[in-house]
């Protein structure tokens, strides 16, 4: 199950009451990444990935076995978070959030399910919540191993994140686009302020193109000046990006952020990966 691991030389498990622990679970896969956080270095990453045939997408089990053969799983840390990658949020405004109200809030786009919960995070750089459900044995697996522990939808390092990016012009239109195994993020900024989210499940790169094109259609952005970021699982020999550059001209790759300092080790991973689960710190922080 253990797709792979990068581990630093000076990572003691014996040490973890100095560290800070990221995970990120999506349907299909179970990260983590452990910070230093007396020098603000990430020392270890690691990836485990669910096949289909292990277990289907209603349980929680291949986690569990997760949590009961990992060494760093069942070790104390300083602080932890956890991020659920999964396609159904929802935004609120500020003026509109009151607790009271997530359920309704959460089933006018989605439907709920009798085993999950729904909750919510501020998104600090602006004034909006974002409303999730998350299963509710999950929650506790992660509760019960890590008491305090914070969680997390994953659009809310991947907004946090692109509204204190200062490579972007502000005065202009910005495309962010964070790929996952299944599905998609999509912002727009401009002036320091998200303009546009949204998030698209998909199957085939034609299915990815169609989405991209159609925001760029809906908020008037001309392909041919507008500047994307690209983020996820994502790479130049992937046919995605060979299909998108088609349309799109100016294409980037975000890069890793430089207020934290990383192993030699994660030089193997493009620097546009787990973003979001490298990136997470700074929302508990």
């Amino acid at each position: 199950m253990v797709e792979f691991e990068f581990l630093d030389e000076a990572l003691d498990i014996n040490k973890t009451k100095s560290y800070h622990i990221s995970i990120q679970i999506s349907l299909n896969g179970f990260s983590f990444s452990i910070l230093d956080t007396s020098r603000n270095k990430y020392l270890a990453i690691k990836n485990y990935h669910k096949t289909s045939s292990e277990h289907d997408n209603t349980d929680i089990n291949w986690i569990k076995e997760i949590f009961q053969e990992d060494g760093f799983l069942n070790r104390e840390f300083k602080s932890s978070a956890a991020i659920y990658a999964h396609c159904g949020s929802t935004l609120i405004p500020d003026p509109l959030f009151k607790k009271e109200n997530l359920k309704d809030y959460y089933n006018f786009n989605l439907n709920q399910e009798e085993s999950e919960n729904v909750l919510f995070n501020k998104i600090r750089r602006m004034d909006a919540w974002c409303v999730y459900a998350v299963p509710s044995g999950l929650i506790k697996l992660l509760e019960d191993k890590f008491p305090g522990i914070n969680i997390f939808h994953h659009s809310i390092p991947f907004i946090h994140t692109i509204l204190q990016d200062k490579n972007t012009n502000k005065d202009e239109y910005t495309v962010f686009i964070n790929l996952h195994g299944s599905f998609f993020d999509i912002a727009v900024t401009k002036k320091g302020s998200l303009i546009h989210y949204n998030c698209f499940p998909y199957k085939h790169v034609n299915d990815l193109l169609y989405f991209i094109l159609h925001v760029f259609e809906q908020m008037k952005l001309p392909p041919e000046v507008t500047k994307v970021f690209l983020s996820g699982k994502v790479t130049r020999q992937s046919s995605f990006y060979e299909n998108l550059r088609r349309y799109v001209k100016k294409l980037e790759f975000t890069r890793r952020n430089p207020l934290f300092k990383y192993s030699y080790t994660f030089e193997k991973l493009p620097e546009q990966s787990f973003s979001n689960l490298l990136n997470l710190y700074h929302c508990v922080s």
